[in-house]
């Protein structure tokens, strides 16, 4: 697909790809790719990519498939799940190297499961894992053929929602046995045993990413290892701590006789939440990330030998060397003697290697656009990695990178060809620092429409992200793209203010009780500066953000800055502050970072931000006092999605009658099926539609766009 022009329905059109897995010999590469066609289906395909030519074809189109990994038997075999009647799931194998592909089934899963793993054994067979919801023996529990004649859900817990879903009477387990080949193909060994029987633990699962390839659990030869929590935790601050459990296995054939056993850790008095397991290619490791719950304190990356007692940190007992980066993700190098990691570095996602030995300091490998996945580029490879990243201007970069020496990259696949199918140039996106409301500089991306007159004037669009712990980097993004709306014609900038990641903990963690603070006059410094750049109207200026940034814009909607800006676009914002924790889903704003810790300030465990032991402090930073909902009168268009349970709709409708009330010019759009972040392609293009419509009508940018008051 190429366009002159990028608009809503180039985005949605474009065909989106998922990381590029290369094979055992690093000739073919599996991906998944989803296009649809505006008024009609979505097709979602298998493919593969031929790593010299960069050419691609089909494997296997179904809607219903997923989780398509290699087999790892040293074949170009591959394994996937397909989901069938009456809730089972098929697992399904196809040689990628015949062509046209055959499928052969393997056999079926009585119940829906996902997030499929695979391990090739000494004996020839191939260990498998899957994750399910467990009945209360233990066993899997089909959701579908167990549907009761009623809607009605009963809870006695805090538990009752996770981001847009009700929770489930059952808890997710992982399930696991062995494939074995015979004359007819592979085929499932035996029956499933549950990793997690006998526990109160659950198994993590990815709501908007099922089968996402960094989930919270690994297998290797000799077992598993996951992260799970208790759901049924007393007290409910408590539901969102996990920590990572190790299942020995004799055989994935078997049950377990010892069952899962906790991975302790030297930082036990900090209570937390760990996650991303793995082990090293040996299995005599396990490596994990670890996050405090109750304060804002970086990630760490922890190790643990099998043989030992306890985990130890990466740069603390190991390296000895602090580094001032946040770990997002790592995985093992094929010789397990360094981790590959990644981290936001001033608004990129870079990736870096760190030896496991004494004294070792990280090495830049890579700190351009954003990483999102990387692999040895053929089994047992220590010198190339396949990596996957994205920039603002391209979806999806495949290239392989020199893991030594000079870091060559050579480019695999670019699926806009840096922008040019799309009608957009890297030259279109620059950086600008301002001094923020302390002794600090904010950074901030700057995108330019592709047609850029330095001349001329431009209508301004301050875009702000979510979080608040989060970051706009050089990266792609499906809804929030800057970049469409410079294409807009807007000077569009997108600052990364207090709270920001990629800039030091200490920044990131100067957000705690301060949300509508130093946020906030980072914002005025912002437009201060921008009034200084000739081709910026800050007079013709609209600003927009959901999450985080939804409520930093009820938050300025009652302050100065509101009124400098034509029209507020607020995404599933905060009315009230106080009752958020209590009407959400728990792990939201100030649930689980002490973002909102009053005075007592203890490490291990401030006090809750909940509003009778804290009241003062969330009412400090609320937007919805009365006397600032009094000076809400900058134009606003209100977004919520009817499943949004972490940002309940009942927010957004507050927020909506009161700017009526007050007589402010406003409209309400909602996606009653969709949560927090939209899925139907459909709905993503009339989201576009509806806020360039909305801010395009105050500024006159965009094409045919009337004065605000006609769009009403």
């Amino acid at each position: 697909m190429i366009v002159e022009k990028f608009t809503p329905e180039a985005l949605v059109s474009a065909p989106r790809r998922s990381p590029a897995v290369p094979n055992h010999d690093g000739t073919l590469a599996l991906y998944t790719s989803s296009t649809h066609t505006i008024g009609g289906e979505t097709l979602d395909e298998i493919r593969v990519i031929d790593i010299a030519t960069g050419r691609s074809r089909r494997l296997f189109d179904d809607s219903t498939a997923r989780d398509a990994a290699w087999l790892g038997d040293g074949s170009n075999t591959v394994v996937l799940l397909k989901k069938g009647g009456a809730g089972f799931t098929w697992i399904i194998t196809i040689d990628a190297g015949q062509f046209p592909a055959v499928p052969h089934l393997v056999g079926h899963i009585p119940a829906p499961v996902q997030s499929l793993k695979v391990k090739y054994l000494r004996d020839g067979s191939v260990a498998f894992a899957v994750v399910g919801l467990a009945a209360a023996d233990g066993h899997l529990f089909n959701s579908e053929s167990n549907k009761p004649a009623h809607t009605a859900k009963v809870y006695d817990s805090y538990r009752v929602q996770e981001w847009d879903t009700y929770t489930n009477p059952q808890k997710y387990a992982i399930f696991y046995s062995t494939l074995v080949k015979g004359e007819d193909g592979w085929r499932i060994a035996g029956s499933l045993h549950n990793a997690l029987a006998n526990t109160t633990l659950e198994a993590p699962v990815n709501v908007y990413e099922p089968g996402d390839p960094r989930d919270d659990y690994d297998i290797s030869q000799g077992g598993i290892v996951f992260a799970a929590g208790d759901p049924d935790v007393a007290d409910p601050l408590l539901s969102g701590v996990s920590d990572i459990y190790h299942l020995p296995l004799a055989s994935f054939s078997t049950a377990s006789v010892q069952g899962p056993q906790r991975v302790s850790v030297q930082s036990e008095y900090l209570l937390g939440s760990s996650f991303h397991p793995r082990f090293s290619p040996d299995g005599s490791m396990i490596a994990f990330l670890r996050s405090p719950k109750m304060v804002i304190e970086e990630t760490k990356i922890y190790v643990h030998l099998l043989s030992s007692p306890k985990a130890i940190s990466v740069f603390d007992m190991i390296t000895g060397k602090i580094w001032p980066l946040t770990p997002s993700g790592f995985e093992f190098s094929p010789n397990g003697h360094f981790l590959y990691i990644t981290a936001e570095e001033c608004g990129r996602v870079g990736l870096y290697k760190v030896d496991l030995q004494p004294n070792a300091y990280p090495e830049t490998l890579l700190c351009n656009g954003s990483v999102t996945a990387y692999y040895p580029l053929s089994q047992g490879n220590n010198k190339w990695l396949l990596v996957t990243s994205s920039s603002l201007v391209e979806s999806s970069l495949y290239h392989i990178l020199e893991v030594g020496g000079t870091h060559d990259r050579v480019v695999v696949s670019a699926a806009t060809r840096n922008g040019a199918k799309l009608g957009l140039s890297p030259k279109q996106v620059s950086e600008i620092y301002f001094d923020g409301a302390g002794d600090y500089c904010v950074h901030a991306w700057m995108i330019r429409p592709r047609q850029f007159d330095a001349e001329k004037k431009y209508p301004l669009a301050v875009l702000v992200h979510g979080g608040p712990n989060g970051a706009w980097d050089d990266q792609w993004s499906t809804r929030w793209n800057p970049v469409l709306w410079a294409e807009q014609g807007y000077v569009v900038v997108a600052p990364n203010i207090t709270g920001s990641t990629g800039y030091g903990q200490q920044f990131t963690a100067a957000v705690r009780d301060n949300w509508g603070g130093r946020p906030y006059e980072d914002l005025v410094k912002c437009m201060d500066y921008l009034k200084h750049v000739p081709t910026v109207d800050v007079e013709n200026a609209v600003i927009a953000g959901g999450g985080y940034g939804g409520y930093m814009m009820n938050w300025i909607q009652g302050h100065s800055l509101g009124r400098r800006f034509k029209a507020i676009v607020c995404q599933d914002g905060i009315f009230d502050l106080p009752t958020s924790l209590l009407q959400g889903d728990l792990r939201g704003a100030g649930s689980g970072r002490g973002d909102f810790g009053g005075e007592e300030r203890g490490r291990a465990s401030p006090p809750p931000p909940l509003l009778w032991r804290n009241e003062a402090g969330l009412e400090r930073f609320n937007p919805g006092r009365a006397e600032l909902v009094r000076q809400w009168r900058t134009p606003a268009l209100v977004v919520h999605g009817g499943r949004g349970f972490r940002r309940p709709a009942t927010d957004g409708l507050a927020t909506f009658h009161a700017l009526q009330a007050l007589g402010t010019p406003s409209r309400f759009l909602a996606f009653p099926d969709e949560g927090q972040q939209l899925r139907e392609p459909e709905n993503e293009l009339e989201w576009h539609r509806q806020v360039f419509r909305w801010v395009n009508g105050y500024t006159g940018a965009g094409a045919g766009a009337g004065r605000g008051a006609d769009a009403m």
